[in-house]
């Protein structure tokens, strides 16, 4: 093909080379940029430090997530239901108000319960007057011990009516502890006539119904807590060994987000029948929209099964297919130049790299679908996959110093 002038000549070139890369037609050496390229000035990249991290092999365990916090919310004293104040689905604040019992017959008894402490209390200041009485008359005649006045029979007789007034005044003040006691327990059942919710939670199940007897201790609902969840998972004993808490493993909703699970605690509980051992783990759900979280909804675990070992990582962005295999971009001399790279296994967002690449080297991980080889470029790097962040810099050119 003749090109009718030099300039299209090397827009198509720049063409080509563009093509080359994005399918992997593998076109051989490319020429370098014509001038006129490169006083367009240098490309903005973002960058990553190659990475030497730990890695460990891995298999996918079907585990779900389970409720910590899941309580069939009972009645604290029996009594006709009044009024039912929620609806199964309903989310309630912790102290919510669920159920009201008819509290005509509670009120009854605490009256009642009022009325004997009163009267119990007017029995034990009879008993107290009648043992003053009592004392007073038995010490007159034991003043009179020794004299003529003195009688035997009538001081024994002052002697059993002070003896009988003590009974009658602690009979007295067990009748006031007893009613004290029977108005405490009215006060109870009226103030728990009004059955609320004890934490933040989602109605799952309803179980009163306006007009019917709850009994004592009778669930009325059950609540669930969705803001307490946490994954468990049958792990083979086999891989065990390789399982200890803290290990933090990849877990991959269906139809939503990747996230990290951290084992919270191996239960000492082996199945015969599966040779597993339940294992629960802490994970952090507020990347997932709290409409799709449920208790029993299944979770992908990304298991190791071997001991973690130490390979050279790369972010997936950083990843460009070429012609039978993969290649990245490095940044040297504030040059883009692209390396044939061979891969492993998959970490989280990163990949593991067998070959082509050392820790420390820097990689394009945004803006690397539009460069060509040999293309100038600022690079600015940004924080580690899976790190926490950092300050953006400008990577430093290799070679500079």
């Amino acid at each position: 093909m003749i090109w009718p002038n030099p300039a299209n000549g090397r827009r198509a070139t720049q063409v080509l080379t563009a093509l080359a890369l994005a399918f992997g037609l593998g076109l051989g050496p490319v020429a370098p940029l014509p001038a006129a390229a490169q006083a367009q000035g240098p490309a903005a990249v973002k960058a990553e430090r190659v990475e030497r991290r730990p890695v460990a092999d891995t298999t996918p365990i079907l585990a779900e997530l389970v409720a910590t916090t899941r309580s069939e919310v009972a009645t604290r004293t029996a009594g006709i239901v009044s009024e039912v104040l929620f609806r199964v689905g309903d989310a309630v604040e912790a102290g919510a108000l669920l159920v009201r019992l008819d509290r005509d017959l509670i009120d009854i008894r605490l009256r009642t319960s009022q009325a004997a402490l009163e009267a119990a209390q007017a029995g034990v200041a009879v008993s107290e007057a009648q043992m003053r009485l009592a004392v007073q008359a038995f010490e007159r005649q034991s003043q009179l011990r020794g004299s003529t006045a003195f009688s035997r029979g009538q001081f024994e007789d002052l002697e059993a009516s002070v003896a009988q007034a003590q009974s009658e005044l602690t009979r007295a003040a067990a009748q006031v502890a007893r009613a004290e006691a029977e108005l405490s327990r009215a006060e109870y059942d009226r103030r728990h006539a009004e059955i609320r919710a004890p934490f933040a939670g989602i109605v799952v199940a309803k179980a009163a119904q306006p007009g019917s007897y709850i009994a004592l201790g009778a669930p009325v609902a059950t609540l669930l807590d969705i803001g307490a969840l946490e994954i468990e998972a049958n792990i083979p004993v086999k891989l065990i060994g390789a399982v200890r808490e803290g290990l933090a493993v990849e877990a991959v909703f269906q139809d939503g987000p990747t996230t990290e699970a951290v084992v919270r605690s191996l239960l000492p509980v082996e199945t015969q029948t599966t040779r597993t051992r339940p294992v629960r783990f802490a994970v952090d759900l507020t990347a997932i929209d709290p409409a799709r979280l449920a208790s029993g909804r299944s979770v992908l675990l990304k298991v190791p099964v071997s001991v973690p070992r130490e390979a050279v990582t790369v972010p997936k962005d950083a990843l460009v297919q070429a012609r039978g295999g993969w290649m990245v971009f490095v940044v040297e001399a504030d040059k883009a130049v692209p390396r044939t790279i061979t891969l492993g296994e998959p970490v989280g967002a990163r990949m593991e790299v067998l070959s082509g690449l050392e820790p420390g080297e820097i990689v394009v991980v945004r803006g690397n679908e539009r460069l060509r080889p040999g293309q100038p470029v600022t690079a600015t790097l940004v924080p580690p996959v899976d790190r926490a962040p950092e300050a953006a810099a400008t990577a430093p050119a290799p070679g500079r110093g």
